[in-house]
């Protein structure tokens, strides 16, 4: 796969052409997403019919395995409680300063206009 790097000066762009570029990947990101989706549901579909094994194969080096979703709990209200106890313990130690902030890696973040 060409890099960015390769295709683009980088360092040439304008503002507005780097901001358009931009924009530009988010949309293919986004299509390609969509894509994917529609692609795996098709995947799930052939496999439905078994003309491709869940248990898992290769195509083109690639390895497909199916996996029924991640195991998720619903606790009894006297868990809840203390799950929200807990939580109130670390809004107080923010609020008086116990609790130690750590920042993590800087981002930007990039909204599509609302249709």
């Amino acid at each position: 796969m060409v890099e960015l790097t390769q295709t683009l000066d980088l360092e040439q762009l304008t503002t507005d052409e780097l901001l358009d570029h931009l924009i530009q990947v988010r949309q293919a990101i986004a299509t390609l997403q969509a894509t994917d989706a529609s692609l795996l549901d098709r995947l799930d579909e052939l496999a439905a019919a078994g003309e491709v094994d869940q248990g898992g194969f290769s195509h083109q080096g690639y390895s497909f395995s199916w996996s029924a979703g991640r195991c998720s709990y619903a606790y009894p209200a006297e868990v809840e409680e203390l799950v929200a106890d807990a939580q109130a313990a670390k809004e107080a130690a923010k609020a008086d300063g116990t609790a130690t902030a750590a920042i993590g890696k800087p981002f930007w973040t990039i909204r599509a206009p609302k249709p």
